[in-house]
């Protein structure tokens, strides 16, 4: 399989599985963000332990410094995610938070120098401007109405961007096991506390559920980081914003979410949008003779 498919296969992958586990932490609006946000790492920390105890992967860090960045963005971006589809709900939510391609095509360009053609800056428009339909169709019409958890889901968008160029940057030294890892043992130290002050009490099923959620993240997490070295931060953002119209479906079949014409007419722009972007890198590789989709 070339590095082409290899990537793009790995990143759908993970939209599959980041939808999934939007739909479990809207399943249990009881529990706090800081404690949803704290299982994921927790239950992270846990798989990725084993797999390295019986020797299945190996866990190599080098760039230090990094990595604890990378884990303290990734921590900040996680949990304002989550608090998005508590606050805005599953469909709205994810809209806000994966208008972060445009934050990390620039970021990717600041920090990584990765060059960026100008079509693709016309497809993310295109793509941001789906993102826009979406929010603003919801009876409003305008971004007037925006309001304080709508704001902190734009902060969210902004983190996920940088954390997505510092996966990038990361695989120049380091693997995606222990970058994953790296976001997972320091969000575990970051949210211990806020964890335990506002712990509540749970039912049975709610455990379960965050326990569920903590392993559909890490499978999504991984398939996300090791897809990130086989496409450029850019191709890899806009297939991740498949995620919102996965959400947006979700929201309305399984917790009754309305939406009206514009926001669907929006997540068709989106999923264009990525199809657009994929076929542009395939053209530009084939051209160069290169397999994978980075320049």
């Amino acid at each position: 399989m070339s590095g082409n498919s290899k990537g793009i296969l790995l990143t759908l992958g993970s939209v599959v599985f980041f939808a999934l586990m939007a739909v479990l932490v809207k399943a249990i609006p009881n529990v706090s963000s800081y404690q949803t946000t704290f299982f994921r790492f927790t239950i992270g920390v846990g798989i990725i332990g084993i797999l390295s105890l019986f020797g299945i992967i190996k866990l190599k860090f080098n760039d230090w410094r990094g990595l604890f960045w990378r884990g303290f963005v990734g921590g900040i971006a996680v949990y304002l995610f989550y608090l998005a589809i508590l606050k805005l709900g599953v469909g709205k939510g994810s809209v806000y938070i994966y208008s972060y391609p445009i934050f990390a095509t620039i970021f990717s360009m600041i920090i990584l120098k990765e060059k960026v053609e100008p079509v693709k800056f016309a497809i993310i428009a295109v793509s941001f401007a789906g993102l826009i339909l979406l929010s603003v169709g919801g009876g409003k019409g305008s971004l007037a109405g925006m309001g304080i958890y709508e704001l902190i889901a734009i902060a969210g968008s902004v983190t996920t961007g940088l954390a997505v160029v510092f996966v990038k940057k990361l695989h120049e030294s380091d693997n995606s096991m222990a970058i994953f890892f790296s976001q997972c043992i320091v969000g575990f130290w970051m949210f211990l506390i806020p964890s335990g002050v506002t712990q509540a009490k749970g039912n049975l099923t709610e455990i379960l559920l965050l326990v569920l959620v903590g392993i559909v993240a890490t499978i999504g997490q991984l398939f996300m980081t090791e897809g990130y070295k086989y496409v450029n931060v850019a191709t890899g953002s806009l297939l991740q914003s498949l995620v919102p119209v996965f959400n947006l479906l979700s929201g309305w079949l399984i917790f009754n979410e309305k939406y009206s014409t514009i926001e669907m007419i929006g997540a068709f722009v989106i999923v264009g949008s990525c199809f657009m972007l994929v076929f542009v890198n395939f053209r530009i590789g084939k051209r160069t003779r290169i397999l994978k989709m980075v320049e």
